[in-house]
């Protein structure tokens, strides 16, 4: 019996028994999955039972199971009032839509440090500078009169405009995002009105709040814009629609439950993920006061057992 290697055996043997070692254990460069987004809510959908009883409502938002909400406008309350009122309740603030395009310096600078006071990370811009649109608003045929004259100038003005509170924002210690509606996808030649606006915004400076079921009802699907904007929207909207609608950049479809609707929610929940969206916010149109909350819980209980799949 052989009972000696020579050297080259000797090699062979130990470089195998590393590869063994190695195959064994988990890989160091292996990035693990990402987690799917939180489940919030936009609160505008519970704008009514908030107006009744802001102490209540956001209590019993909390009831429902969801730990993070964003605002769109604060009954109210000041900075200080909103910080410890989500504190008490156990909630997230992630930010709120506050700005507008055609608002004066002094009023941009207020809603930025409100935010910041609140530590609400994002202030929202949920509208472009829509010149034929006079406030307040009477009735939604004068809103989509105004909508349907917008041109690619005006998307251009608004995202100059963005880019100048962004960088505002950014020195207060808050993100400016841009909320989309369908309105965005207004066509331009070959391209939408989203296009430019993101051409045009500083990527660094300016994120997007991509509402899923919106640019759904305009006709265009989410997922390549999500995978092309990979690491700019970190905030997402999620409404649902019923089906047999004619896809349309101003019309808005009748709403259904999410989960009871049309939109293809396993689908939408995997690109969230891979595109490293962190936050999903409920935000159903039409939804009865006396049905909210109810409506909030199953949504969430849904779109929660789907991510886990």
């Amino acid at each position: 019996m052989k009972l000696f290697l020579n050297r080259r055996q000797m090699a062979v043997g130990v470089l195998g028994l590393a590869a063994c070692r190695a195959a064994a254990r988990p890989s160091a460069n292996k990035n693990p999955p990402a987690p799917p987004p939180r489940i919030g809510v936009g609160l505008y959908m519970m704008r009514e039972l908030l107006a009744a009883d802001f102490d209540k409502g956001l209590a019993d938002i909390a009831g429902t199971g969801i730990t993070s909400v964003e605002f769109a406008g604060y009954f109210g309350r000041s900075a200080a009032r909103i910080r410890s009122a989500l504190a008490a309740n156990g909630l997230r603030g992630v930010g709120a839509h506050c700005l507008r395009p055609d608002m004066a310096e002094a009023e941009v600078a207020e809603a930025i440090a409100f935010c910041a006071e609140a530590g609400l990370p994002y202030a929202i811009a949920p509208l472009p500078l829509i010149p034929a649109l006079k406030l307040p608003i009477t009735s939604r045929e004068e809103a989509q009169a105004a909508v349907l004259k917008l041109t690619a100038s005006d998307f251009q003005r608004s995202a100059d405009i963005f880019n100048r509170f962004a960088e505002q924002a950014k020195q207060a210690g808050v993100r400016f995002a841009y909320h989309t509606h369908g309105l965005d996808f207004l066509p331009f030649g070959d391209r939408h009105a989203f296009d430019i606006m993101v051409e045009r915004t500083d990527p660094a400076l300016v994120d997007f709040e991509l509402d899923l079921g919106n640019s759904i009802s305009a006709g265009v699907d989410p997922i390549p814009l999500l995978e092309r904007l990979k690491g700019r929207v970190p905030l997402a909207h999620a409404k649902d629609w019923q089906p047999g609608y004619a896809p349309s950049p101003v019309d808005i479809p009748a709403s259904a439950p999410i989960g009871r609707g049309s939109i293809d929610w396993a689908r939408l929940l995997a690109a969230l993920r891979n595109t490293g969206v962190a936050d999903l916010l409920i935000e159903q149109e039409q939804a009865p006061k006396a049905e909210l909350l109810e409506i909030l819980r199953d949504s969430r209980i849904y779109l929660e057992g789907v991510a886990r799949r």
